[in-house]
């Protein structure tokens, strides 16, 4: 009689749990040596382009209004009636030139009264002046007489003054504009004359944004071009820059100053303004090689056959190249395409390299 091995007593499921550890068991007895080991990661194939440096230089191009050096509209100082129109549309005149004249004789009168005064004043002083000492004429009517001389002068120069006043004269060498009164017109303080305006340079206002501030000062280079004269752009300076930014709208007032010596520029004319702005060399990269991640954006540089990731401040961009603010050195690679299987020390492989005109 054969007795079975008690293995063949067990159970169905329990003879398949102890097949199952017998099969673990087995694996587990396997040598170490027969493991395969880790294998690195292969080079990732990239595209790169070399940084350059660039100038920040900056080219604006803005609108601005056109006024004259000097400009005024003429008032005349008191009440009166037009007498003398001296002028017409569009002359030139010196300074101090008679512009206006109103009705004067009342005035003219009153001056020749003033200085019958002062004569008459005069020969009296004199003829009391001349006997003093002798005790003839008492000391306090020579000086009343000497006074009333004093009074007599400035009568007059009152009445010479007033006299004046009848007239109005260019302040300063200019170009009249249309008159707006005629022959005869009865005018008064708040009646406009004409405008004079001193247009041998003109003035060009306009705004920049208050982030150029620093770049700005007087006697910067523009360059000007009316609508009027398209083909004929016009070289100036910069004459004032205003102390104050607009609150409201972030801008500073700007001042250029364009020469007219041919007075074909008028105040008024709109002009397109283009001015340079100097700045301070800067390190340049394509567009492509801008990164971004949480910390900001960055660049992807070959080092040493590995690729680093440079942190970058942008500061401007133009013509598909980005200015940063980085620890990027010049002429270093960076990486422009296979950007996506990089993480800081891979090995990268070069598989291309493209100059800043292929890759605008």
């Amino acid at each position: 009689m054969r007795i079975a091995p008690l293995f063949l007593h067990l159970p169905r499921w329990a003879r398949r749990a102890s097949a199952a550890s017998v099969a673990c068991a087995s694996l587990l007895t396997v040598p170490l040596a027969t493991a395969q080991p880790a294998r690195a990661p292969e080079a990732a194939p990239v595209i790169v382009s070399p940084s350059s440096v660039l100038s920040d230089s900056v080219t604006l191009d803005v609108l601005g209004s056109g006024l004259a050096q000097r400009s005024v509209t003429l008032f005349p100082q008191v009440e009166g009636e037009v007498t003398r129109v001296l002028f017409r549309t569009g002359q030139s005149v010196r300074a101090g030139q008679l512009l206006l004249q109103l009705d004067d004789r009342a005035q003219r009168l009153a001056v020749d009264l003033a200085a019958a005064r002062l004569e008459t004043a005069n020969l009296l002083a004199r003829r009391f002046e001349s006997a003093r000492g002798t005790g003839a004429v008492p000391e306090i009517e020579v000086e009343e007489a000497v006074a009333a001389r004093r009074n007599a002068q400035i009568e007059l120069a009152q009445a010479r003054q007033a006299l004046d006043e009848l007239k109005v004269n260019a302040p300063f060498a200019g170009v009249v504009g249309i008159a707006a009164v005629e022959l005869g017109d009865r005018v008064s303080p708040s009646s406009a004359i004409t405008t004079l305006d001193d247009r041998r340079n003109l003035v060009v206002e306009f705004s920049l944004p208050e982030a150029y501030l620093a770049r700005l000062k007087p006697g910067q280079p523009v360059q000007a071009t009316s609508p009027a004269y398209p083909g004929a752009p016009i070289a100036g300076t910069v004459r004032e820059v205003d102390s104050r930014i607009d609150a409201t709208l972030r801008t500073v007032r700007v001042r250029a100053t364009l020469p007219n010596a041919d007075d074909q520029l008028r105040s008024g004319m709109s002009f397109q303004v283009r001015l340079v702005l100097a700045g301070e060399p800067r390190i340049s990269v394509p567009e492509l090689a801008l990164q971004f991640d949480r910390d900001g954006p960055f660049v992807w540089a070959v080092r040493e056959g590995k690729a680093e990731a440079v942190p970058a401040r942008v500061l401007r961009r133009a013509a598909g190249r980005v200015l940063i603010d980085s620890a990027l050195r010049a002429g270093e690679p960076v990486v422009v395409e296979g950007v996506q299987r990089l993480r800081p020390g891979r090995a990268v492989r070069v598989v291309g390299e493209r100059n800043a005109a292929e890759i605008r």
